[in-house]
């Protein structure tokens, strides 16, 4: 049994996180401002996990607490993700992207926990130079005057920070650049990501828009499989850096048609202006993580979203942008 400690606790990724340690046996504590994560995330859990409402730049006297109670890997999640909160809060999401892991690692380095796993992101790839992207692409942050790239620029150097405090201190790191995932419990305001945004708005909204040009690509990954992933991961690659995700590639277009034929609704869309900065594709070459990991992704892209719509579509008592 290991003491981890999870940040971003409560939001998509961190609360599915959380689910499958909580059943593997493990005793979790979790971390979340509730920015966006919510705590019905999490409440299910039961004693074996501890959640703690706290902010990883201010509250550090009470986070210091948790890792003297015996913190020995750490999951770092946390982060102002959702592209609309780049534009719109770029201080901010710089700041928690950066500052938040640096708190953490002094923590890490501090307490003498084992091993180290930081969730990056694809978005230090920015606008690829080539496809599927492997781990060795350069990093691309864009120009200084797009806020867009302040997300990217916090991952980055909180991937430079993990590797050199690991190295510098001695305990185990793992980087792990999470492209497109999808499922259950995401955000589906504008502030999250596309696949429950096209949801909202296909069932909710009188005119289902895209943004242009609508030909841009990303691939999905179903949370299941990012999980699957992600568990292996840490249990088996030290000191590495692997991308994660799905090679299957699809433009914003062909997504919401297919979203529009499982929900059983007429397709038509209207085209909004381009967004500063959206890379053009997106595609991971997951190649080292399926060889070294043995693992290949279970849920197809039709599956998971089929999934995806019929849980958003059982909460549609409540405010579907809440969910």
């Amino acid at each position: 049994m290991t003491e981890i400690l999870i940040t971003g606790a409560a939001g998509f990724i961190g609360s599915f996180l959380a689910e499958r340690l909580v059943a593997d046996g493990h005793t979790v504590v979790g971390v979340d401002n509730l920015f966006r994560g919510k705590l019905e995330n999490v409440a299910h859990l039961g004693d074996t996990f501890t959640f703690e409402k706290l902010d990883i730049l201010e509250d550090i006297p009470r986070l210091e607490q948790i890792f003297r109670n015996g913190v020995e890997v750490v999951y770092h999640y946390a982060a102002i993700n959702g592209t609309e909160h780049f534009y719109d809060k770029p201080l901010d999401v710089v700041r928690v992207n950066s500052e938040g892991t640096m708190n953490l690692l002094k923590l890490s380095a501090r307490h003498n926990i084992k091993k180290f796993i930081f969730a990056s992101s694809s978005e230090v790839y920015s606008d690829p130079l080539y496809l599927p992207t492997n781990e060795q692409h350069p990093f691309l942050l864009g120009n200084l005057s797009n806020p867009r790239y302040t997300y990217a620029a916090g991952k980055v150097i909180s991937e430079y920070y993990t590797k050199w405090y690991a190295e510098a201190f001695g305990f185990k790191y793992l980087i792990l650049r999470l492209f497109n995932t999808y499922g259950p419990r995401m955000d589906s305001s504008k502030y999250g990501q596309v696949i429950p945004e096209f949801i909202r708005k296909m069932l909710l909204e009188p005119e289902f828009t895209i943004i242009a040009p609508g030909t841009q690509t990303r691939s999905f990954c179903y949370i299941s499989d990012l999980i699957d992933f992600t568990v292996l991961a840490a249990m088996k690659v030290d000191n590495d850096v692997l991308n994660l995700g799905s090679e299957h590639e699809i433009t914003m277009i062909e997504l919401a048609r297919v979203l529009h034929e499982l929900a059983g609704r007429p397709f038509s869309y209207r085209l909004l202006s381009p967004r500063v900065g959206d890379p053009k594709r997106r595609l991971p070459d997951t190649s080292r993580a399926r060889a070294m990991l043995g693992y290949q992704p279970k849920t197809d892209l039709r599956s998971g979203l089929k999934l995806t719509l019929d849980w958003y579509q059982n909460r549609l008592a409540l405010p579907i942008g809440m969910g």
